[in-house]
């Protein structure tokens, strides 16, 4: 439908890049949704609200890059960070392992050719410190790096992150508190 309104001159081009922007969103949205409901029912994870599974799981998906800004086009990936805040875990349950197993099936979903093609190439290298930490990373390892080996291309790179999936809230909550490596005095 994007690429219609496109070609026949329907939509203009700003209005073709927000929805190439939000169609992602929504599907990185479902699938992660998808995810949470899943760990809920195997007994890993306390959902706080039913109607809205990711709200209150800890698990972060932050938009980076041009989808961060909202300037997707036909050819991108989509550049994603994803943290995790363990508090909604149920007792027992080992954080890091959990979170990355999350991630990995949300690459799987996302990122799979089928005989359909594939939804998203996914890019996850913006992350903290990529050559040494897991594909889901603490909100606390995650602030920590930053703030401690940030390096400027990192701050370049934060300045267009944007929650985009998951735990929205708590996701404002990490880029509140970035707020100071992005935007040094």
């Amino acid at each position: 439908m994007i690429a219609l309104a496109d070609i026949g001159g329907v939509w203009p081009i700003t209005l073709v890049i927000k929805r190439q922007t939000w169609l992602p969103d929504a599907a990185v949205s479902a699938a992660v949704d998808y995810l949470v409901v899943e760990a809920q029912r195997r007994g890993r994870l306390k959902l706080v609200e039913p109607s809205r599974p990711a709200q209150g799981s800890g698990y972060i998906v932050l938009a980076m890059g041009k989808m961060g800004s909202g300037e997707l086009n036909y050819s991108s990936d989509i550049d994603l960070i994803v943290l995790y805040d363990h508090e909604a875990l149920v007792s027992g349950t080992e954080p890091a392992a959990f979170y990355v197993r999350i991630t990995r099936a949300l690459i799987k979903l996302l990122q799979e050719r089928t005989s359909d093609g594939y939804v998203f190439r996914i890019d996850l290298r913006l992350r903290p410190d990529p050559a040494s930490t897991q594909i889901a990373i603490s909100t606390a390892a995650a602030l920590d790096i930053t703030r401690g080996r940030g390096q400027n291309w990192e701050r370049a790179a934060a300045d267009q992150a944007r929650p985009c999936a998951g735990d929205l809230a708590a996701g404002e909550a990490v880029l509140a508190a970035l707020s100071p490596f992005i935007w040094r005095k």
